[in-house]
């Protein structure tokens, strides 16, 4: 069955359209994962050798016409600061980090979808006007008043509701002051590039600089500047070719949410050729729903599908997929002995790792440290657990006993530098620091000085330094290019939220072993085996989309924005999409009710018990408690057995 699979099809499509002739054509993926199994598929369908096509993304598309890069996330949401402390003065950076991230993607959806910002951040004042005569207002119209009756005004405000039009207001004035401070710098966030290019494009002002054939495959949903492109390039010289990824079982039913974004996308981009979208159906299919007590049971149980399977079938022909990428850990923990080759597509947190707790320990140390007749002096709370960090024992293990056991025995609470002199690491990392930039160089210079030692001992461990120093730079090359003097605390909490949203990748051969991802990076991949994990209605499809916004649901759904049935209709794809040509689907999820999860199975399994032509089978795993009886201990005793228990009457 795999070999009937979306990319192997094109592979053969395209080889025989331009008999071998790869490298006339840009092909466009919505990830790159699809073009390293592409290449793949090229190399089977081939038999001879051939010339690679052109390989491009969206992204780079939009950065080449706009002539405007992305900008990092932190620098993004300090240059916002800057603007937003003119409107809201006593706003801390600290307390504004979140808000200028959420404002952030709102701004970057406003773009995408090319949504007239002072139309959308119009003043409630002006709204107002609108009641007096609704009689020529549209149905979207309409929802906007109804949004605005449904805040209230006057006294009758809440605090936050008070707050949150006080913002309001001035997001008018924010957005556009924003959009140029960054364009005068040539950078942006994705959504305003994204606008730029689209603008670009349709003016005529910017075109495309490549001379090839424009293939786009595989995707779904699309903004409104991701069509102005594909518009553009329908309509270049050169043209372009569209292939689409589904299955006529969701997109031939209007009602099924699974096929919104194709309908629209094949009616507006006519497939070039045709690509087999009738696998659901026609295919033996064994789908099973799996109840289980617990998260770890769910991953002890994964181990007994996988030894079900054929030794030959552990490779990439089957997936675990993770709709819960903190079941990642302990799925690799569970994996049985039978799987020797592994691929992970996602990255490993670094807030997980020794580097991150070390790092913290020592911003605790210097959050707590002060000073005595000159003399630096540390809580020793904050010492003891730097002396007993794994990093300080590797490096540096005799002189930390020494000091560890003088402090426990003396009883001392605040702890003198001096006693730390007679070790250059331990000299370095108990000095005190007087604001965020001796403190980001005081961090820096021991991660450094500690590097060489740990890399010796455990190369992993390395790894982990090496990538946070050079987060850590990029931290603060960000504040320093944004002119803004952060306080110490305001630092500390910047560079651990910005430390915690970092993965480590993981190294390996994409095209070997089983593989193991998250949802998104199964997109344009099939697989003869399938296994879900976390398939809870509350984490799949979950509702990730206005969670955190300013944007409410009536203005979004006004104005034609995303909301949770765009984003329930988006994973509904995901998923019907995966298993569309497999043979064999298990869906696992956690049945026990707690404070994050009421435990009931996804939607999708419902639907599929429903409405597809297939018996779904339902287990339900728990934990076997037997309780063995205890055999009787027995020590015979003999004269020289008594003579001892004598002793002790």
């Amino acid at each position: 069955m795999t070999d009937n699979t979306f990319l192997k099809e094109l592979a053969r499509v395209l080889l025989k359209k331009y008999s071998g002739d790869l490298s006339s054509l840009e092909i466009l993926f919505p990830s790159l994962r699809a073009r390293t199994f592409f290449i793949d598929a090229i190399s089977e369908a081939s038999t001879k050798a051939v010339w690679q096509p052109s390989w491009t993304t969206i992204d780079e598309i939009m950065e080449q016409v706009a002539g405007v890069t992305r900008g990092e996330r932190i620098r993004l949401i300090t240059e916002l600061y800057k603007i937003y402390i003119k409107h809201h003065p006593n706003e801390l950076f600290d307390k504004f980090y979140f808000w200028g991230d959420m404002l952030i993607s709102d701004f970057d959806l406003i773009d995408k979808y090319m949504v007239d910002a002072s139309q959308l951040l119009r003043n409630i004042e002006e709204i107002k006007e609108l009641e007096a005569d609704i009689s020529y207002l549209t149905p979207e119209q309409l929802r906007i008043i109804s949004f605005w009756k449904s805040i209230g005004d006057g006294e009758t405000l809440s605090e936050q509701k008070q707050h949150f039009l006080k913002i309001w207001r001035t997001l008018p004035s924010i957005y556009k002051e924003y959009r140029d401070v960054l364009l005068s710098k040539g950078i942006g966030y994705t959504g305003m590039i994204y606008r730029l290019a689209a603008e670009r494009l349709k003016s005529g002002e910017a075109e495309l600089s490549s001379d090839r054939r424009y293939i786009v495959a595989g995707f779904n949903a699309l903004s409104d500047s991701e069509k102005v492109l594909f518009d553009y390039i329908q309509n270049s010289s050169k043209g372009a070719e569209f292939y689409w990824d589904y299955d006529s079982y969701y997109v031939a039913n209007n009602d099924h949410e699974a096929g919104m974004f194709l309908r629209e996308n094949i009616s507006r981009y006519p497939a070039t050729e045709p690509i087999s979208n009738d696998s659901f159906r026609l295919s033996n299919k064994r789908l099973r729903s799996i109840a289980c007590v617990s998260n770890v049971v769910q991953c002890k149980y994964v181990a007994k599908l996988l030894e079900e399977l054929p030794k030959e079938e552990l490779d990439k022909r089957t997936a675990i997929v993770l709709t819960d990428e903190n079941m990642l850990i302990p799925l690799l923990h569970s994996l049985p002995e039978s799987v020797t080759t592994v691929n992970i597509t996602m990255g490993y947190p670094l807030k997980n790792t020794l580097v991150y707790t070390f790092i913290d320990r020592l911003i605790e140390l210097q959050n707590h440290s002060g000073e005595r007749d000159g003399v630096a002096i540390f809580y020793h709370n904050d010492i003891t657990g730097l002396l007993t960090h794994p990093y300080i024992t590797d490096c540096a293990e005799k002189e930390a006993k020494e000091a560890y056991d003088y402090i426990i025995t003396n009883h001392l609470i605040s702890v003198d530098s001096t006693i730390f002199h007679s070790n250059d690491l331990l000299s370095a990392i108990f000095t005190r620091t007087s604001d965020w930039e001796s403190l980001a160089t005081y961090i820096s210079n021991i991660l450094m000085l500690i590097a060489p030692s740990i890399s010796t001992f455990d190369q992993i461990q390395g790894e982990y330094l090496t990538i946070t120093l050079e987060e850590l730079n990029k931290c603060r090359l960000s504040i320093n290019n944004c002119d803004i003097t952060p306080s110490v605390d305001v630092f500390c909490s910047l560079l651990r939220r910005h430390l915690q949203t970092v993965t480590i990748p993981y190294e390996g051969e994409p095209l070997e072993g089983l593989q193991i991802m998250g949802i998104l990076e199964t997109r344009n991949l099939d697989f003869k085996n399938v296994i879900i994990l976390s398939m809870t209605d509350a984490n799949f499809p979950g509702d990730k989309t206005g969670q955190s916004s300013f944007i409410p649901y009536n203005l979004r759904a006004a104005y034609a924005m995303p909301t949770p049935e765009e984003h329930e209709a988006m994973y509904a794809y995901y998923f019907y999409r995966l298993i569309q040509r497999a043979e064999s689907v298990a869906m696992l999820y956690c049945s026990r009710a707690d404070e994050r999860s009421t435990g009931e199975k996804s939607r999708y399994i419902y639907q599929l018990e429903y409405e597809s032509p297939y018996d779904i089978e339902e287990l339900a795993v728990g934990v076997d408690l037997s309780l063995d009886s205890n055999s009787q201990i027995e020590v015979c005793k003999g004269e020289r057995e008594q003579q001892i228990l004598n002793r002790y009457l």
